[in-house]
């Protein structure tokens, strides 16, 4: 009886799984440019050294009876959101879905697809978070100042920004001031998104791997990218994991019982 609550907790450890998965694409659907994730599982049989060969190991009955459930990876879903017309000169989405947007953060770059950014005190383009956006010559010179053409009074504080009809972001992600060349966005892509590791803030680290400067990145301004959750598919989703988790309870407070029986009276002495 062992074997089967071993492979009902293992189920029930899986559902855990998808319901804080779902709960946390169900909390990022107003999220710019987030993508949901997915767990990924896998049957584990453990082995045994003894018989490595054993004919009875690899029978059916036994991996029914002996096998688990493990949770091999959580990956994310890359595909493009849908674009929300902010008006904003500053914010910009991108509609190649396999580029991303470079910023300098604390502990080193980062790439992200929220293009919601802003100007910080100095004139210098920032993410929501305050990171700096980085410029395509990043490594002469990373930070990306707007010229003052205009003040705005925030809080008896004078923050330069531009004139919206002077700022122009092409698709290629250079910035205009006036017509003239002012900088352009740093936007990579990576030959392995599934190497791409979230990092919170909707940033991400490349792990063990090198980034390569975007050809296309098709940048649209005034745009940004909303998250690709789906809610229904969500809620479905989520109805249908905690319906299994109730399932693997009864399964294992069933076996519990039988155990209970089996110890107690089956196996009593008369």
């Amino acid at each position: 009886m062992l074997n089967g609550l071993y492979v009902a907790t293992s189920g029930l450890v899986a559902q855990e799984s998808r319901v804080n998965t779902i709960s946390n694409n169900l909390a990022n659907i107003n999220t710019t440019g987030f993508k949901r994730d997915r767990p990924v599982f896998s049957m584990y049989m453990p082995g045994d050294k003894r018989w490595p060969q054993s004919i009875i190991k690899s029978t059916v009955y036994n991996k029914s009876i002996n096998s688990v459930v493990k949770l091999d990876d959580i990956y994310s879903d890359f595909s493009s959101g849908s674009l929300r017309e902010t008006e904003n000169k500053l914010d910009v989405a991108l509609k190649n879905k396999d580029a991303f947007f470079a910023v300098e953060t604390s502990f080193g770059i980062r790439f992200t697809r929220d293009g919601h950014f802003s100007l910080n005190s100095d004139g210098e383009l920032v993410t929501k978070d305050g990171f700096h956006v980085l410029s395509s010559d990043y490594q002469n010179d990373p930070v990306i100042t707007i010229p003052q053409v205009g003040e705005l009074f925030i809080n008896d504080s004078v923050i330069t920004i531009p004139q919206d009809e002077e700022l122009f972001i092409t698709e290629n992600g250079e910035i205009l001031l006036d017509d003239l060349l002012q900088n352009q966005l740093y936007i990579v892509e990576f030959p392995e998104k599934h190497n791409l590791q979230k990092t919170g803030r909707n940033l991400y680290q490349a792990v063990e791997m090198l980034p390569v400067a975007s050809a296309n990145p098709m940048v649209s301004q005034g745009y940004l990218e909303t998250s690709n959750i789906n809610p229904v598919e969500e809620m479905v989703k989520m109805i249908d994991a905690l319906r299994s988790f109730e399932t693997y309870q009864k399964v294992i407070q069933t076996l519990d019982s039988v155990n209970e029986i089996a110890s107690n009276q089956i196996g009593r002495i008369a």
